[in-house]
C-alpha cells in the first residue's frame, strides 16, 4: 500500500434535516463502476446543523440527524467511526476502513470559538488530528464570519483558530507542524469587486449562464479568499485545486436558481497542505484526483462541495511482539507482521524475505511470514508501529465468572500510561465511542514477572466479577494507550469471543457436532479464511448472537 484515499465532504446544511438520499454525496460505486475502490477515509464537515442555546444539552446527548444518517449509510458499507466532534453547529466526522483502525495513533480532537469575540461557537473550527501508517494527518472543519464587508474579521478568524488550535502531541502541537492538513468547510470569501464597477447579483447570475466549459476565471479575479492567500494575509501556506464548478452559495432553498439577495460567492471550500520533505527516505505528496459540487441537493441555500485526495504514505514496517524473541525459541514461532508494501520496484527485495503472504481479515493489511533474523529492508523508512496483539480466546466467558482470563502482548516499544485501558465491544462494532464496558489495565492486569530489555511482554488480564458484558454475545477487546485525557491510539483488536450466559452450561449438545470441533464445545473453531472476519460467523449458533446484531442494522 502506497497511498492512502480520502473523500472529504463540505456542506452548509443551514439548519435543516437531511430531506434527500445521500448516497450519491458520498460517491460510492455504482452499475456502471461497480470495480471502483471505496475511499480508505471519508471525511465530512457540516456547518450550521440545527443548534439552539435552549437544546445544547440534547445535542451533547443525543446523535443529531445527520451524523445518524451518515452513520447507517457508510457502517453498512462497513466503515468505522474513527472519531467526531462538534461545536454547535460546526460538525466534523471521520470513517475509516476497518483494516486501518489497528493504525490510528495519538488520535485528538480540538476546537477554536471565534463568534462573539471568541465567546461564542457558531463561528469557528473543530478539528481531528491522528497519525496513520508514519504520517501526522489534520483535519479541519471551520465556519468563519459571514458577509461580504467583513473580511477582515475572516482573516483575524483564520488567524485566530492557527494561534489557539493546540494538541498535546509533541510533535504536532500546531495545525500547521503536522505533515497533511486538509481544511474544509463554509469560508465565507465572497467575491469583491473594486468600488464602482461591482456588478449587480443579476448581472453576476446572467454572466454565470453565459459560461461555458466550466471557464470561471474572470469572476475568481474577484475571490477574496484567492487575493488573501496572494497577499499572505490567511491560508497563504494552503494550496487549492482548479475551481472548475459555479459559486456554491447562495440559491433558493428547495431549488436550483441563485437568491439574489446575496451576490454569487464559492463560499464552500477544501485546501491542502503539504509537507512534502520530512522524511529522508520518502517525498510526501496530496493528489487531486477530484473537485466538485454535488448540484442536485436543495435542502439548503449552499450546494455541498466534494474531493479525492490521495495522499502518499510512508513505507512501515510493525514487528511481531514475537520479533524480539531469544532466536532458539523463534524457530517454532510463525511471525505475524502489518506490512506496508514498498513501491513495486522494490518488489524483488522484499521477495526474498518474504515467505508467504495471507489476508489478516481487514486487521491489517496484510501477514507477512518472514525471516526473523534479518532486518528490515533498507526500502522502508525509519518507522515502526507500538503494537498490542491479544491470545486467542479458545473458551467461553460465562457471564458471572469468578475470574476469567487472557493474555496480550505487547512490542517492547509500548509505553504502559497509568490510563491504558482494555475497552469490550460488540464483535461486529461501528463506533471507537461504543464500547459495552472497558476496564483500566491497572485493574486487570495482574502482576508479572521481569522481563529482559528490548523483549515482548506478555501481560495476563484478569477479569472479576462484575466486570465484562452481561448480556450473552460476541464481543472484542480493544486495547487503547492513552497519555493523557485528550489523547488515544489504537493497538490492538482481539478476535471476537463468546460470553453465555451459565444457562446455556446446562444444553445438550449434539454428539455429532461436539465431535466437528477441537477447542468448545458446541463452538466451530475460529476462522481461518481469507474472508472478513468483523462478518463472517458461519458455524456459529445464530440463536445465541448478542442483540447487538441484526439484519436491519440500526446506529444512532
Amino acid at each position: 500500500m502506497d497511498t492512502l484515499r480520502f473523500y472529504f465532504v463540505t456542506w452548509n446544511v443551514a439548519t435543516k434535516s437531511p430531506g434527500q438520499d445521500l448516497n450519491s454525496l458520498l460517491d460510492f460505486p455504482s452499475q456502471f463502476n461497480k470495480n471502483k475502490p471505496l475511499p480508505d477515509f471519508y471525511v465530512i464537515g457540516l456547518q450550521e446543523v440545527k443548534s439552539q442555546p435552549q437544546n445544547m444539552l440534547m445535542d451533547s446527548l443525543f446523535t443529531d440527524a445527520w451524523t445518524s444518517t451518515f452513520n447507517k449509510i457508510l457502517c453498512r458499507q462497513g466503515f468505522i467511526i474513527a472519531k467526531s466532534t462538534r461545536l454547535q453547529g460546526i460538525l466534523l466526522l471521520v470513517y475509516t476502513q476497518m483494516k486501518h483502525v489497528t493504525h490510528l495513533r495519538d488520535i485528538e480532537a480540538q476546537y477554536t470559538k471565534t463568534g462573539l469575540g471568541g465567546m461564542w461557537g457558531n463561528k469557528g473550527a473543530v478539528s481531528i488530528r491522528f497519525n496513520i501508517y508514519g504520517c501526522s494527518v489534520c483535519l479541519v472543519n471551520c465556519h468563519l464570519t459571514a458577509h461580504e464587508h467583513l473580511l477582515a474579521d475572516r482573516i483575524n478568524d483564520y488567524n485566530t483558530i492557527i494561534k489557539q488550535h493546540q494538541y498535546h502531541v509533541s510533535e504536532t502541537t500546531n495545525i500547521l507542524y503536522h505533515d497533511y492538513v486538509i481544511w474544509i468547510g463554509d469560508l465565507n470569501f465572497r467575491t469583491d469587486h473594486p468600488t464602482g464597477s461591482s456588478p449587480t447579483s443579476e448581472e453576476i447570475v446572467a454572466a454565470l449562464q453565459k459560461i461555458e466549459k466550466d471557464k470561471y476565471t474572470n469572476l475568481l479575479k474577484h475571490d477574496q479568499l484567492i487575493a488573501v492567500r496572494e497577499t499572505g494575509e490567511a491560508f497563504s501556506e494552503f494550496t487549492e485545486h482548479e475551481i472548475r464548478f459555479p459559486p456554491t452559495y447562495k440559491f433558493s432553498i428547495g431549488g436550483d436558481e441563485y437568491d439574489i439577495k446575496r451576490k454569487p460567492s464559492w463560499t464552500d471550500r477544501i485546501l491542502y497542505k503539504v509537507s512534502a520533505n520530512n522524511y529522508e527516505n520518502v517525498t510526501l505528496r496530496a493528489e487531486v484526483v477530484s473537485y466538485n459540487h454535488i448540484p442536485h441537493y436543495t435542502v439548503s441555500d449552499h450546494k455541498p462541495v466534494v474531493a479525492q485526495l490521495n495522499i502518499k504514505i510512508r513505507n512501515g514496517f510493525t514487528r511481531s511482539v514475537v520479533a524480539d524473541a531469544p532466536i532458539d525459541v523463534r524457530s517454532s514461532i510463525r511471525m505475524r507482521s502489518a506490512l506496508i508494501r514498498p513501491e513495486p520496484e522494490g518488489a524483488a527485495m522484499m521477495s526474498a524475505q518474504m515467505s508467504t503472504v495471507n489476508s489478516l481479515q481487514s486487521i491489517a493489511p496484510e501477514i507477512v511470514t518472514c525471516d526473523l533474523q534479518k532486518e528490515p529492508s533498507v526500502a522502508f523508512s525509519n518507522y515502526t508501529e507500538k503494537t498490542v496483539e491479544f491470545a486467542p480466546i479458545s473458551r467461553i466467558w460465562y457471564i458471572g465468572d469468578a475470574d476469567f482470563r487472557t493474555q496480550c502482548t505487547l512490542t517492547p516499544d509500548v509505553e504502559v500510561n497509568p490510563s491504558d485501558w482494555i475497552g469490550i465491544y460488540d464483535a461486529n462494532f461501528h463506533n471507537l465511542d461504543d464500547y459495552i464496558a472497558y476496564e483500566y489495565l491497572a485493574k486487570v492486569s495482574l502482576p508479572q514477572s521481569p522481563t529482559m530489555n528490548g523483549q515482548p511482554r506478555t501481560i495476563t488480564l484478569s477479569f472479576p466479577v462484575g466486570s465484562g458484558v452481561r448480556t450473552p454475545g460476541f464481543y472484542r477487546f480493544i486495547y487503547f494507550s492513552q497519555p493523557n485525557n485528550d489523547v488515544r491510539s489504537v493497538l490492538g483488536i482481539s478476535d471476537p469471543f463468546e460470553v453465555s450466559s451459565k444457562e446455556d452450561r446446562l444444553v445438550a449438545i449434539d454428539p455429532c457436532e461436539q465431535a466437528s470441533t477441537s477447542t468448545s464445545p458446541g463452538r466451530s473453531k475460529p476462522s481461518t479464511a481469507t474472508t472478513d472476519i468483523f462478518t463472517d460467523f458461519t458455524g456459529l449458533d445464530v440463536a445465541k448472537l448478542s442483540r447487538h446484531f441484526s439484519n436491519d442494522l440500526s446506529i444512532d
